[in-house]
């Protein structure tokens, strides 16, 4: 996440993107853990049953027939793996309520911009909000100037957070840097490095909240040196969060296409550094791409549909990591676009050109037509067939991205936007627990709007389990 989802960089190579940061759309209209252990597989020794003894004539039997159907059953691997997994994680993500369900992660980003918008939050749902973000600059200090601090240190933050406690879900920091030279920066010194992990850590336990998410976002690729640089430094900042803060987690963002184009993230070593990684999986599609298609299409790539997926880069992702540390990030966002017709990959017009004449000479102007974001919220507020500003509305669904799409006229120019409805949202939601995921996590909060989408996470994920003390005890300051 950047302070705009501006992602560009899951995004074909050869499509150049809007800077999203510039868009005052997002800041006008919507004003972006828990441990995440590898499971072990251990194998369970079988024993052999005491002798029965032969006066037991009532009894015998029946206790013969209950051990070699014990002996049985644990000789399945499905009924091993899960016996193991329960006695080898006993910091897991979220402790399951009694033995009703898994423990799924559900993480929210909750920018300071959208903090009017945050009232529809189900908490007895979510298990992470994530506060976005305070910047940690180049020169090792957090920034504690700007809007992002200001928010975090406020009446109204204090407020949620402190409700967020008392239902149990963890919160946790953002630190961002978006610029490449500013990364290499802190990245080259680790007296810089050292700072920001010093402040880091202070903030977090002086504020009473659970932990740090990292998201560090460097578009292209700056080689092997960087990566590892990185990892290193996120286990420095975990190490020291969780010895200063029992109980604590963190974990990073990625882009989603980091196994196929590695960039600064070197999957395997910063899974093993936190406690979980965070794909942001989405914009695989940005403002200014050339054609129109889903930003976070689930399947399409292996038809030849579109240039990668989601399933895609979760099963590359898997290849590098435990399923049990990716938390799966959904778009709770999509992107609108002029086009040529409301068509699926159809070309996106970047405007049309009128004529004047003056005098005996014919003159151009050219009228820009602009791609732009759109909440989940403003989509269904505004894009439907009962708003009469708009003509010729249609809707359909991408059966390979599985994700819903709307059209419209609006001013004889043709409008479509794909976006992940309940309908598209359940379909990654069931995926991510094919996959055995962590769980899944939104971008963001406050771009919702109605019960519908919390009501869908309940039903595939379950209300969580707020068992754990170390939540609901810690004090927000």
């Amino acid at each position: 996440m950047n302070i705009l989802p501006n992602h560009e960089k899951n995004s074909e190579p050869e499509i150049a993107p809007t800077d999203i940061t510039q868009l005052d759309f997002w800041k006008e209209e919507v004003a972006t853990t828990a441990s995440l252990p590898e499971m072990q597989n251990k194998a369970i020794k079988k024993r052999n049953p005491r002798p029965l003894i032969k006066k037991q004539s009532i009894w015998g039997p029946p206790l013969l027939l209950l051990i070699l159907f014990i002996s049985v059953l644990f000789s399945f691997q499905p009924v091993r793996d899960l016996v193991s997994t329960a006695a080898s994680k006993p910091n897991d993500l979220l402790s399951p309520l009694g033995d009703a369900k898994p423990g799924y992660e559900v993480f929210g980003f909750a920018p300071h911009w959208t903090f009017n918008r945050l009232e529809s939050i189900d908490f007895e749902t979510l298990t992470t909000l994530a506060y976005f973000g305070i910047e940690a600059k180049a020169d090792g200090n957090l920034d504690t100037t700007g809007p992002g601090y200001e928010t975090f240190m406020s009446e109204k933050a204090t407020e949620l957070f402190k409700k967020a406690h008392r239902n149990g879900t963890r919160v946790v920091l953002t630190i961002t840097q978006m610029d490449n030279d500013n990364i290499k920066a802190i990245m080259d010194d680790p007296s810089l490095q050292e700072s920001i992990i010093s402040q880091t850590v202070g903030m977090v336990k002086a504020r009473g909240i659970d932990g740090v998410n990292i998201d560090f976002e460097y578009v292209g690729n700056p080689g092997e040196e960087y990566r590892e640089k990185f990892s290193a430094f996120s286990k420095n900042l975990t190490d020291r969060t969780h010895k200063e803060i029992p109980g604590s987690r963190v974990t990073a963002s990625v882009y989603a296409s980091a196994v196929r184009d590695p960039k600064m993230y070197n999957i395997k070593t910063l899974s093993e550094a936190t406690d979980g990684i965070f794909m942001m999986a989405y914009d695989f599609a940005v403002a200014g791409s050339a054609n129109a298609i889903p930003t976070a299409p689930l399947y399409g790539y292996k038809e030849g549909k579109y240039w990668y997926d989601v399933s895609t880069a979760v099963d590359a992702f898997l290849t590098q990591m435990p399923s049990n540390k990716l938390i799966l990030g959904v778009p709770w966002y999509g992107y609108n676009y002029a086009v040529e017709s409301p068509e699926i990959k159809t070309a996106t017009t970047k405007g049309y050109y009128t004529y004047y004449k003056k005098g005996r000479r014919t003159y151009s102007n050219f009228v820009p037509l602009k791609s732009h974001a759109q909440t989940y919220a403003l989509v269904k507020k505004n894009v439907n067939a009962e708003n009469t500003e708009i003509s010729s509305y249609q809707e359909g669904f991408d059966e390979h991205g599985k994700v819903s799409w709307k059209a419209y006229l609006e001013g004889g120019i043709w409008r479509m936007i794909f976006i992940d409805d309940v309908k598209s949202q359940a379909y990654k939601y069931d995926f991510a627990k094919e996959k055995n995921l962590a769980g899944v996590g939104m971008w963001a909060l406050g771009f919702d709007d109605g019960p519908e989408v919390w009501s869908l996470l309940k039903d595939k994920f379950g209300a969580k389990d707020v068992a754990d003390s170390s939540v609901r005890n810690r004090e927000i300051k």
